[in-house]
């Protein structure tokens, strides 16, 4: 079964072409998207949730357009990045919101709420949150109400190596009973897992496919240029203790 498809998606901002006639299917499971910082990406993730219309061509999720259809959205689940949230309510008060709405009571926002460790600062004001606090709770959004769909741009950013571990047992623990989007430029932990690898640069579909097979043609496409962003990096940025610092491998 087909979950997103788009054929000829265009996305212009002015002068800007974000995506310029991307052709995908994206199957069941879970698929990982990957491109270059400025590569079309997030846009394409925010034309499947509905946030962007297209500028021509089309884009369905579950066989409808997301654009202003609160029947298909109410399917699936988001966690942007960075995380944007009101900043005068408790992070309770939040997934609750998303919980009523889906027809779900106290039950299910603890039930997500435990998932990403969000109980011990539930009931603060989200204002007070640290980068990794929303971290956590723009993830736990994204789980509210058992949705069929669940997208998740960066979910490894902004949060140590223990809470990597954790989103990756969530989502391998979950595979087979929802099917999962995820955008991460972190993309090495989670290549195992994934089921289908969409690449998308300079606003094309540069690759697509199922994991296994593609593997060694996205090694190919981000290796080298991780091995030269680390070279680059440690001329210009060197570490206090005048060693060459540690980035983590990245898809841009």
């Amino acid at each position: 079964m087909t979950v997103i498809e788009a054929n000829n998606l265009k996305k212009s901002f002015g002068s800007i072409h974000a995506l310029d006639g991307v052709t995908v299917k994206i199957p069941e499971g879970m698929t990982l998207i990957l491109g270059p910082n400025g590569g079309g990406k997030s846009t394409f993730l925010k034309l499947a949730t509905g946030v962007y219309r297209p500028t021509s061509g089309e884009i369905k999720v579950f066989g409808e357009t997301p654009w202003n259809n609160w029947k298909v959205k109410s399917r699936f689940g988001v966690a942007y990045d960075p995380p944007a949230f009101p900043q005068f309510v408790t992070g309770r008060e939040w997934l609750k919101l998303f919980a009523e709405s889906r027809g779900y009571g106290e039950e299910e926002v603890e039930r997500a709420a435990e998932l990403f460790e969000v109980m011990p600062f539930i009931d603060k004001r989200i204002s007070g949150y640290s980068s990794g606090m929303l971290k956590r709770l723009s993830l736990a959004q994204a789980f509210v109400g058992k949705p069929e769909l669940i997208f998740l741009d960066e979910p490894l950013a902004n949060i140590d190596f223990d809470s990597m571990e954790r989103v990756i047992e969530i989502i391998e623990e979950m595979k087979g009973r929802t099917n999962f989007v995820v955008i991460s430029h972190i993309w090495e932990p989670l290549l195992p897992v994934v089921d289908w690898v969409v690449v998308i640069g300079n606003g094309k579909l540069v690759l697509s496919g199922k994991a296994e097979d593609v593997q060694e043609e996205v090694e190919r496409l981000f290796k080298p240029r991780i091995r030269r962003s680390k070279r680059e990096g440690a001329r210009e940025s060197p570490s206090p203790t005048g060693q060459e610092g540690r980035q983590t491998p990245a898809a841009g």
